[in-house]
């Protein structure tokens, strides 16, 4: 399975980690989790910077459930920034140490789903689809 631009070997599972949130809308992770499990099978996991759910402790039982013993961490945000650096990649309490500390090894995809010409394409796309329903655009650049 391509994570922007790596691929996934069969001896390890993916976690793409997401920002989370403490709105309503958290419930999409747990859909896109459960859409991963059905249609791509073992093996790719979605987690969460911030919330009660898909935390590290609760995607490790997953994974070594699995029977996984390496983890491949990728960004699931437009950019590999400041959350990257600091709750997948840092200190003790990160993705990665949590998931070390757990007896996993551990690499890391260090881009950011805006890096991913698919992706760039969809906002484009969407951007296009948005204009084309805005009354009286041209007027909208005229200045």
């Amino acid at each position: 399975m391509l994570c922007n631009g790596n691929e996934r070997t069969d001896d390890e599972a993916l976690v793409l980690v997401g920002h989370g949130t403490d709105h309503p809308s958290w419930s999409s992770y747990m859909a896109m989790n459960q859409i991963f499990a059905e249609t791509v099978g073992p093996g790719v996991h979605v987690g969460m910077v911030e919330g009660d759910y898909l935390s590290p402790e609760s995607v490790i039982e997953k994974v070594r459930a699995e029977g996984f013993k390496k983890v491949r961490l990728a960004p699931m945000m437009l950019v590999a920034g400041v959350h990257f650096e600091e709750d997948i990649t840092g200190d003790e309490d990160s993705w990665q140490a949590v998931l070390e500390k757990a007896g996993f090894s551990v690499s890391v995809t260090r881009k950011g789903m805006g890096m991913s010409q698919d992706i760039v394409g969809i906002f484009c796309d969407h951007v296009r689809a948005a204009l084309d329903v805005i009354p009286d655009q041209e007027e909208l650049f005229k200045s």
